[in-house]
């Protein structure tokens, strides 16, 4: 009796218990983890194509050529082979400088002239 009692009391037989059980729920929780960072992962890719400028449109020409490929006088296309006579393609915008809309007194009181006083 003596013998099973001290079997018993020793620990090292609930490995066979515990570690298959502990062991499962390591491997689930590693793959739930796995699975939660692919996700993490997945959403940040998303947010950051949303957040991404488009392209700048391009000056295409219908013979698919840049507007930098055509003679800027005759608008033929300098490419090999190319057929096309003249851009026909969407005419970019100048650049344009605008300065920015701010009201002077809010700068200089003095700016927009002296204030005339009261006379009552």
């Amino acid at each position: 009796m003596h013998g099973i009692l001290s079997f018993l009391s020793s620990d090292w037989w609930l490995i066979f218990i515990v570690g298959p059980m502990a062991g499962g729920a390591l491997q689930r929780h590693h793959a739930r983890r796995l699975r939660i960072i692919a996700a993490k992962a997945e959403l940040e890719e998303k947010r950051s194509a949303a957040l991404k400028l488009p392209p700048e449109p391009q000056a295409m020409c219908g013979c698919s050529h840049h507007l930098s490929f055509h003679n800027p006088r005759t608008g033929a296309c300098a490419e090999e082979n190319c057929r096309c006579q003249q851009y026909v393609g969407p005419e970019p915008l100048g650049h344009v400088f605008a300065q920015p809309v701010i009201d002077p007194a809010l700068i200089d009181p003095d700016a927009i002239g002296p204030r005339q006083a009261d006379h009552s």
